[in-house]
């Protein structure tokens, strides 16, 4: 059998032939299934026995679990092997779903870029006719699409991705709102939350604005929340683009805390990192 830790690690146990407790799993389990495991004991180091209501299989773990500790596991092939893959109960959906948040991620980036393919007329009329408020153009961009059923339905298949994503992440939030700059590509906006139960006041809340201007030039803007400052920054590597938007940031925003480059994790956007897990 074939277990791992989020699908980066997988290791053959219990012999290459087929077995009874193979046969058995198999008529027990689907494909899919979520299903708890008890350590019993370390067999060596990243592999230990695992119980499985009462199956007893050898396992690649990577947590640092205990004996008696209970492990999660996904229940990803039946054939030619058995292949479950240990997975992190907070990526349970209440409904008892597991979510991996990177293929999420990774389902919402490649819709995201089908839907601005597809969407580059609506935009082109929406920035042309140069709609100043935000509200203003989110009513012509849903206005424009009630027309376009195409278009509607890979919009709506991008935003599903992103609360699939949403509903196993618990501090972060992804939202995704291409109106606020039609001439703007791959727009994520990502809010992480550090919520001081014992006092709400003394919470933190960081959010990360990003797009590529035309033709591509990356931009970022990160806007930091504790009550009751507020700041933000932009964050370019183009200084051309630094020229432009830094002297109108700030004369026309006290918050506006400066300039910083991109750093390396978010050169891809705010998602990123979960792309890269």
């Amino acid at each position: 059998m074939k277990i791992s830790r989020y699908g980066k690690r997988e290791f053959s146990g219990g012999g290459n032939k087929p077995s009874a407790r193979s046969a058995i799993f198999r008529k027990k389990f689907s494909v899919g299934d979520i299903l708890q495991g008890k350590l019993l004991k370390w067999y060596q180091p990243k592999l230990g026995w695992i119980l499985i209501q009462d199956l007893e299989l050898l396992a690649s773990i990577q947590t640092n679990a205990s004996p008696g500790d209970i492990l999660t596991f996904h229940v990803e092939q039946l054939y030619p092997d058995i292949i479950l893959k240990e997975i992190d109960p907070a990526h349970l959906t209440n409904q008892g779903a597991y979510i991996n948040p990177a293929e999420a991620t990774r389902r919402f980036v490649s819709n995201r870029a089908a839907f601005q393919s597809q969407a580059s007329s609506i935009f082109k009329l929406i920035q042309a006719e140069k709609i100043a408020g935000a509200e203003e153009r989110k009513e012509k961009f849903l206005d424009m699409l009630k027309n376009d059923v195409k278009t509607a339905v890979m919009f709506f298949k991008t935003l599903s991705c992103a609360a699939q994503l949403n509903s196993v992440l618990s501090s972060t939030k992804l939202y995704y709102m291409p109106w606020l700059v039609p001439c703007g590509m791959n727009q994520e906006i990502v809010l992480k939350t550090r919520y001081d139960k014992e006092n709400p006041e003394n919470s933190f809340y960081e959010m990360l604005f990003s797009l590529d201007l035309p033709p591509s030039t990356p931009a970022r803007f990160k806007i930091m929340y504790k009550n009751p400052q507020c700041g933000f920054k932009m964050l370019a590597d183009d200084p051309r683009l630094k020229a432009l938007l830094e002297p109108e940031l700030k004369h026309s925003f006290p918050e506006f805390l400066g300039t910083e480059r991109i750093p390396v994790h978010n050169a891809g956007g705010a998602l990123s990192e979960l792309l890269a897990g």
